[in-house]
């Protein structure tokens, strides 16, 4: 089971994965995690691409239907 304990480090309250929640979603500095609202009170914690992959999947969607695109623009 994933846990998230929060703590009070200074001014801020921080919140402190375990292990399993530190293999799971394996953090690196930096990265950005995105909390949602599923059904009910469920909430989903997912890990935002970097800016790096986010382009680079915009580049293969745009090689991918290239041909697509030019005859659009005809």
């Amino acid at each position: 089971m994933i846990v998230l304990r929060a703590e009070q480090q200074g001014d801020d309250v921080v919140l402190v994965p375990n292990d399993e929640a530190l293999v799971r979603l394996a953090p690196q500095p930096g990265d950005v995690f995105v909390v949602s609202e599923a059904e009910g009170d469920q909430l989903v914690i997912s890990k935002q691409p970097s800016l790096d992959e986010r382009f680079e999947r915009g580049r293969a969607f745009l090689d991918r239907y290239r041909s697509t695109f030019e005859d659009l623009a005809k």
